[in-house]
């Protein structure tokens, strides 16, 4: 690495540092972690954008711990104790000891799986059902939290496409064999995106929110199986999400916003590694393992007030088999986006066989219009130089845009709007690049396995390459919240558009490109009830009409899905 990257780095780990141990930092308050996929820490953003909430949360690194109590009346201050500190089942003198409330998922597919942003639960056809609990313990600023899942899906048979499972190629890695029947159908065999996880009942054991942490003044260092969220979006990330169990991983950062005189710091490095599922490739012989470095870092300037300014990359390489080959890896997070010096008369193309995402991203609030608009513009490769990205600055590029709107409403309640459109469909630059594969957002010729965790997407529960427009409506008030979603999802288009030879092959007669792209219309209702004796019913229905279902023109299906949350609120329990 030329000496100007290594100051760089360094530089950079030693600004991280001082704002993290800054004296301006304030003390910690009497915390409340909004755990992962839970309505709960949607409900806080939503207190946040209305004025209600006054912390200075980005929402962009989650989970979240806010960083103020809650003053002002709000719906369900009845029900969600933030104030009151947590029941301590241990001596003193032996640190703490708390439970996490239990919470029983269960859920119901006609035809297709589906769900989303559900973690490690897999939401196949028929019956699924899931039970998560736990404790944690404290001592000082050692933290242990041990929540694991638990659960069961009845993963009923459904048509698998009439598509013959791709061959998995990986010149970086010497293998090349062909992919399950269980394996997505992308005709490259891009990506570890289950179809369906085997023939049987699906049984499954997850560490779910469980981490050995020591925090000190904001800062924390631990070894975590926590979903991360990054980035503003609420639906779909164009990195790490809620889609997908979480991963084994090194966490080195904030859990809540660092003030200085310039403003507030949120960042994280995260060092780990996801793992293969077992329906991939046939003979079983492919890498388990690839390593995730990650840098996440977000500003909220002191001198404009509400605004976030934030950025994302993250390398993908087969795990290290040494601290060296680790220490490489973890490098390229300093090096230069654009690959200047990269062309050689060896490689004149400028070749090289590492994946990145990288993405930069913008929330601005706006609590006396209450008032939340948010973007996120992403790149899934490198551009070799200067001239290049010049030539195509778009390529293989994704975004998200949103907003929110509260409108505080008589009778305690208040009302939450949100927009949000995600845009992962591939350029035609791939193409012209001389690559011959479309391929799609969460996918790349050398990160096989895609950006996933044991066969589902990080980022999303609706696919590679996928766009959608999302708009939802969520009605609080001290009883609990009704919401209604809208939705319009069109399943990877670049597939047509690459491989439409081999789709004008299974359908029954000619067809042009525009009358076999597959899309969604998406409507559902939800509610939650608090109701006697601390019982927590968060119940829904989603209504799928699915058109050009593998990309065969007039197969139209539809699917219904019904979910049931039960949570047994505790009083003192951690939620």
């Amino acid at each position: 690495m030329p000496i100007k990257f290594r100051r760089l780095r360094r530089g950079l780990w030693l600004f991280i540092i001082l704002l993290t141990l800054s004296p301006l930092t304030s003390p910690a308050l009497a915390q409340i972690n909004l755990p992962a996929n839970d309505g709960l820490e949607y409900y806080h953003r939503l207190l946040q954008v209305s004025g209600i909430a006054g912390d200075h949360s980005s929402f962009t690194l989650r989970p979240v711990t806010p960083d103020s109590k809650i003053s002002a009346r709000h719906p369900w201050q009845a029900n969600i104790y933030y104030d009151q500190p947590p029941l301590n089942f241990m001596p003193v003198d032996l640190g703490e000891l708390n439970f996490y409330e239990p919470v029983w998922f269960q859920s119901y597919n006609t035809r297709l799986p589906r769900g989303t942003n559900d973690g490690a639960v897999w939401q196949g056809r028929g019956y699924n059902t899931a039970i998560s609990a736990g404790f944690k313990t404290t001592y000082g600023p050692l933290h242990i939290q041990f929540r694991p899942q638990i659960g069961m899906a009845q993963n009923s048979e459904f048509d698998l496409g009439p598509y013959d499972p791709p061959m998995i190629s990986a010149s970086s890695q010497d293998y090349r064999g062909e992919a399950s029947e269980f394996a997505y159908r992308d005709f490259r065999g891009s990506i570890d995106y289950v179809q369906r996880y085997g023939d049987e009942t699906y049984s499954w054991a997850d560490l779910g929110h469980s981490s050995v942490e020591l925090r000190y003044y904001g800062f924390r260092i631990a070894y975590s199986n926590t979903p991360i969220w990054s980035g503003p979006a609420v639906h779909t990330s164009l990195h790490f999400g809620y889609s997908a169990p979480g991963f084994q991983h090194l966490y080195l950062g904030t859990y809540r916003p660092q003030k200085t005189p310039i403003g507030a710091f949120e960042w994280a490095y995260i060092f780990g590694g996801t793992h293969k599922s077992d329906y991939f490739d046939i003979d079983g012989e492919f890498p388990r393992r690839q390593s995730v470095n990650s840098l996440i870092v977000s500003y909220s300037p002191r001198f404009l007030n509400g605004l976030t300014l934030g950025a994302v990359r993250t390398f993908f390489h087969p795990f290290p088999s040494s601290f060296s080959e680790y220490r490489g890896q973890a490098s390229k997070l300093f090096e230069a986006v654009v690959r200047a010096g990269l062309r050689s008369e060896d490689n004149p193309s400028g070749y090289d066989p590492d994946n990145q995402l990288a993405s930069g991203f913008i929330r601005w609030i706006l609590p006396e219009a209450g008032l939340e608009i948010y973007g996120e513009y992403g790149r899934n490769d490198h551009n070799v130089d200067f001239r290049d990205f010049r030539l195509q600055p778009n390529h293989h590029r994704a975004y998200s845009l949103g907003m929110i709107k509260t409108l505080v409403l008589p009778k305690n309640r208040f009302l939450g709007l949100n927009l949000e459109i995600n845009q992962l469909e591939a350029m035609r630059t791939t193409i012209t690049r001389g690559n011959n594969h479309l391929g799609g957002w969460y996918t790349h010729t050398q990160q096989v396995l895609g950006f996933t965790n044991r066969g589902q997407i990080m980022g999303t529960g609706y696919g590679p390459g996928m766009n959608m427009q999302m708009l939802k409506a969520d009605l609080y008030d001290p009883a609990g919240r009704i919401s209604i979603k809208l939705a319009r999802i069109a399943y990877h288009n670049s597939r047509v558009d690459q491989y439409f030879r081999f789709i004008e092959e299974v359908n029954p007669a000619d067809v042009e490109h525009s009358e076999v792209r597959n899309f969604e219309f998406l409507a559902g209702a939800e509610a939650t009830a608090f109701l006697k004796y601390g019982i927590e019913l968060t119940a829904s229905l989603e209504q799928s009409f699915i058109f050009n279902h593998h990309n065969i023109r007039g197969n139209d299906i539809t699917n219904t899905r019904l979910e049931l949350i039960l949570r047994k609120q505790i009083r003192g329990w951690k939620r």
